[in-house]
C-alpha cells in the first residue's frame, strides 16, 4: 500500500458518504454538439451567472490530453483550436493529466503553445498523473505551464475579472489537504478547478463549498467505453461510474459539478461510444 493508499482509503467510507449529497442535473441551455467529420465532440452550456459582471462571459475547459502526438491527436488539437476562435472564450481552464508517459514530455511544449493560443487567460491544475511522476522535480510542470503563460494553481486562487478561480491539487497528491473556508467573494463569482470528482467530494465538509457556483473537473474519460442504454462500464473514481460524465448538482445549494469526459485516451487504449469531448460555458 503506498502513501496515499494508508492516508485516504481509510476515509473513503466518509466520502462514499458526502458523495450521496449530488445528483445528476438537467441544463436546458445544455447540448453536445459534434460537426460531421470531426472527432470533437463540444458539450455547450448557458448558465445563469451569479455575479452580474459574468454576463456574456464564456469560460472553456478540457481534461485529460494524455499526449503523445499521434495524428489523431495532431487533428483534435487542431480541432480544438477551430472551435476556440469561434467560441472566443474568455478564459481556458485545463484539467490536468496532460501527458501518456514520460517518454512523450519533451512533446508537451507542442501541446501547451496549441493551448495557450486560444485563450487570453489560462488555468490548470495537475492531474494524478504529474502528481504521480515524483521523480520529476516538484515543480517541472509550474515552469512547463509558465512557459507558455499558463499559471498553474494548488490550493491557491486568482482574480480573474469577475471570476474567483480555486484550482486543487489532485487527491492523489501529499499536497492535497482541505482548504480552509474562502473569503467573502466580494462581488467575485466563485469556479473550483480540480483534476476529479473525489476531490471536489473530499472537501465538501465545514461549508468550504458555500458560495461556489461552479466546479469544472474530468479524470474519469467518462469511462472510455459506454455501452448504449446503459453508459460507462468502469470509471477511475471511488464512486465507480456515478460520476462518469455530465452536471451534477449538490442538494440544498446552488453549487454544480460539471464532470467532462475528457478530450484523450491513453496511447494503448481507445474510446467506444465516448467521443472526446471539451465543455463550453456562456454566462447569461
Amino acid at each position: 500500500m503506498n502513501t496515499f493508499e494508508e492516508r485516504y482509503f481509510p476515509l473513503k467510507r466518509a466520502f462514499l458518504r458526502r458523495s450521496k449529497r449530488y445528483s445528476p442535473c438537467r441544463i436546458p441551455q445544455a447540448v453536445h454538439c459534434r460537426k460531421r467529420g470531426d472527432l470533437l465532440t463540444l458539450f455547450k452550456l448557458v448558465i445563469p451567472a451569479a455575479a452580474p459582471e459574468c454576463r456574456g462571459k464564456k469560460i472553456a475547459f478540457v481534461s485529460d490530453w494524455h499526449w503523445h502526438a499521434s495524428p489523431r491527436q495532431q487533428r483534435l488539437l487542431a480541432e480544438f483550436k477551430a472551435a476556440m476562435s469561434e467560441f472566443n472564450a474568455d478564459i481556458l481552464l485545463l484539467g490536468g493529466d496532460l501527458c501518456d508517459d514520460a517518454e512523450y514530455l519533451d512533446r508537451l511544449p507542442e501541446l501547451l503553445a496549441g493551448l495557450s493560443s486560444t485563450s487570453p487567460e489560462v488555468y490548470a491544475v495537475n492531474g494524478n498523473w504529474e502528481t504521480g511522476k515524483r521523480w520529476l522535480d516538484k515543480d517541472f510542470f509550474r515552469r512547463a505551464y509558465a512557459g507558455h503563460q499558463i499559471k498553474l494553481l494548488s490550493n491557491e486562487s486568482i482574480i480573474s475579472g469577475s471570476f474567483r478561480i480555486t484550482g486543487l491539487p489532485d487527491i492523489s497528491s501529499l499536497d492535497f489537504k482541505n482548504l480552509p473556508a474562502l473569503p467573502e467573494s466580494d462581488g467575485k463569482m466563485d469556479i473550483l478547478l480540480a483534476h476529479s470528482p473525489d476531490g471536489v467530494i473530499a472537501i465538501d465538509h465545514k461549508n468550504f463549498l458555500q458560495g461556489i457556483s461552479l466546479a469544472f473537473c474530468g479524470h474519469t474519460h467518462g469511462g472510455q467505453i459506454r455501452i448504449p442504454g446503459i453508459g460507462a462500464v468502469y470509471c477511475p473514481s471511488f464512486y465507480r461510474c456515478k460520476f462518469a460524465g455530465g452536471i451534477f448538482a449538490r442538494k440544498d445549494s446552488d453549487f454544480k459539478m460539471i464532470v467532462s469526459r475528457g478530450i484523450g485516451e491513453h496511447k494503448h487504449t481507445f474510446r467506444l461510444f465516448c467521443p472526446p469531448e471539451a465543455v463550453m460555458v456562456e454566462f447569461i
